[in-house]
Order: structure tokens, then sequence, then C-alpha cells
């Protein structure tokens, strides 16, 4: 782990970007437009979001899993924010969202009072916003923290606690402003589904996979479209149950096209840095095409989703312009055999089977 002077504007960016990603890109806040409101909005929400996301990152960093585990941790946090922390998974009405109704009975399940497609869409938008794209874009952005911890044995259980704490404001406000309830059965509900989800995140299932050292690459010109388009058109889905199987058909096609493009095709931080980046456009695009809240002007929600574009693709531009080769000792398989997780330091104990006269130099690319 590098001094704490070298990991404050990392993690600042994490810490403020996932809140920033997760609630503010699609415009729908009803103090959009307002960017006094919104910084402190973004600095309430950032131990809750920006927390989650190092802590995923850093579980997943030291227990040497992949982008599949990640994502795995990341969609059980996904489910446990509307089905314990917020309880917006059993809100039967909010008057200050008009078409709730709308969003929630076309996939109602009575019994169990759980709107399928209300559940399926907060659960992919936290994978993919509150959590994905932030640590994109930290991998590809932060070359020398890859692979490193970056909160420590203070940080831990500091950032765990803040984001408690954020967790319990936010459901004691879900109950006291809109009603909500949760009963043991379906706390427990929550959590059985939030371990199946998370389990393989942290077993086999969740381990880096190999990926190809030398061929051809992906154009990362299709990867941005592919990622802006992945999250539009999963927006864009209805909410009845024709939009669930829509919505899943979409996650399985993306998933099956990025396992077989890292597994046979050269793939490395410059693609996750394009993917992030790409699901963050996504995400704006959506929030021009959006309704402007009630009480909010179109102008001024215009504004704010102007800003953000240019911002984004400001991070675009830093993603593609940075180095364009991996690091040698990145793609290769040490003398050991097993092959090098994504996000894990490069192995200073052996030389790498490609260069077998050299050393990996920890935290340094080399050229």
């Amino acid at each position: 782990m590098l001094p704490l002077r070298d990991r404050v504007v990392p993690l600042l960016c994490v810490f403020l970007g996932a809140p920033l990603a997760a609630e503010y890109l699609q415009a729908y806040l009803p103090f959009t437009g307002d960017p006094w409101a919104s910084l402190i909005g973004v600095a309430f929400f950032a131990p809750l979001y920006g927390g989650a996301a190092l802590l995923i990152r850093e579980l997943a960093v030291r227990c040497g899993l992949g982008w599949t585990g990640t994502l795995l941790l990341a969609a059980a946090f996904g489910l446990a924010m509307p089905g314990l922390v917020d309880l917006a998974m059993f809100g039967e009405d909010r008057s200050d969202v008009a078409y709730w109704a709308d969003m929630r009975e076309p996939t109602l399940i009575e019994p169990i009072g759980v709107s399928v497609s209300t559940t399926l869409s907060w659960t992919v938008g936290h994978v993919m916003m509150s959590v994905g794209a932030p640590l994109a874009l930290l991998y590809t952005l932060a070359p020398r923290h890859r692979g490193r911890p970056m909160l420590g044995r203070i940080g831990i259980p500091l950032t765990a606690a803040a984001a408690a704490l954020v967790a319990l404001a936010v459901h004691r406000d879900g109950q006291a402003a809109y009603g909500y309830s949760l009963s043991a059965g379906q706390a427990g509900a929550v959590l059985a589904v939030v371990a199946v989800i998370g389990a393989p995140g942290v077993t086999r299932p969740g381990a880096p996979v190999r990926g190809a050292e030398t061929g051809r690459g992906v154009p990362i010109a299709a990867v941005v479209i592919l990622a802006v388009l992945l999250k539009v058109s999963i927006d864009l889905m209805p909410a009845t149950w024709t939009g669930v199987l829509g919505t899943v058909a979409v996650l399985i096609a993306a998933a099956a096209a990025l396992r077989w493009a890292s597994t046979h095709r050269r793939w490395g931080p410059r693609e996750v840095g394009a993917l992030g980046a790409g699901v963050v456009i996504g995400a704006i695009l959506i929030g021009f095409l959006s309704p402007a809240p009630e009480g909010v002007a179109a102008v001024a929600k215009t504004a704010q989703s102007a800003t953000l574009l240019c911002l984004a693709l400001l991070v675009l531009a830093a993603v593609l312009t940075g180095r364009r080769r991996l690091p040698r000792c990145g793609v290769a398989r040490c003398r050991s055999g097993r092959p090098r997780a994504p996000g894990r330091a490069p192995d200073t104990a052996r030389p790498c089977s490609d260069a077998p006269a050299n050393r990996c130099r920890t935290g340094r690319d080399r050229r």
C-alpha cells in the first residue's frame, strides 16, 4: 500500500464519484440543477456509495478476486440497498414520485410485496454506477494503485462505520418520510439472497480469468459505444415482464461478450476504463431524455446534464490518451503457473515467464 499522500486523490475520486454517478447523472432528483444542494447530497451519500465501492475493492484486492467477483459483490450491495437500507423494494407508495405505481405494479409479486422490474433496475444500477464505473475508472487512471490495498487497518473500520451510519440514517428516513417498514421475515429473505449473490464472488467463480497475452485487441470505439448502448438500453426497458426479460437478455449478452473479449482478445486497463466511461456517458444521455423533475426548470436540468457530459468526455479522453500498452508483467503468467489477477500488483518474488531476465517492479508499469 502506498503512502497516504499518494492515496488521497484516488480515494476521494471514488468516494465522491460513486454517489455522483449513482444518483446525479440521470437528472431525476428534485434539486437537479442546484449546484449547492447537489454538493451537499454528494457529501452526504459519499460514505454509503463511495464507502461501499472502496470496501468492495479492498476485499477484491486482498482476496485476489477478478472483475467477476467484484461485480458479484456489487450486485449483493445493489440488492441490499433497496431491500435493507432505503427499503424502496417494499415501498407501496411514494408521494414525491408520481409514476411510482406505474413502475412497481406491472411486475409486482403480491405475496411478497416485491416488484421484479424495479428491484432488478435498482440492483443493476448500483452494479454499473455505484461500484462498477468508479472502480473501472480508478483501475485505468490510477495505475500505481492497481492491485494495492488503499484503506489499510484504520481506513477499513472507519469507512465501514461511516457507511453504516449513513445507511442507518437513510433507513430511518425511509421509515419516517414514506412509512416504509421491514419485517424480520423480509429482512431475513433479503439477507439470504444477498448472501447467495455475494458468496460466489469470493469463491472460485469470482477468481480472475486468464486473458489472451497476444493477438488482436478490441476496437476501443466499439467498447465505448457498446457500453453506452448497454446503459441506455437497460434504462429504456419498460417496467413490465417484457422489460424484465429484455433486461436479463441484454445483461446475459453483455456478460458473454465481455467474457469472450477478455479471454480471446487483448484486454487491459484501457478497455476497462472505456467501459466505465461509456456507461457514465450512457447515464448522462438518459438524463437529457428524462423529463424535468417537478419544480425544476428545463434549462437548469439541461445545463447540469451538459456540464456532466463535458466532464465525462474529459474522463474518456484521459482514458483513451493514457498508456496504450499493457505492462509486460500485467498480462503474463508467472513461473508458478498461476495467472495473475487483473487487479493484483505484479509478483515481486519471481520473474514473469515472458521476461525471464527481468523482475516485475511493484507498482510500476513496464513498457
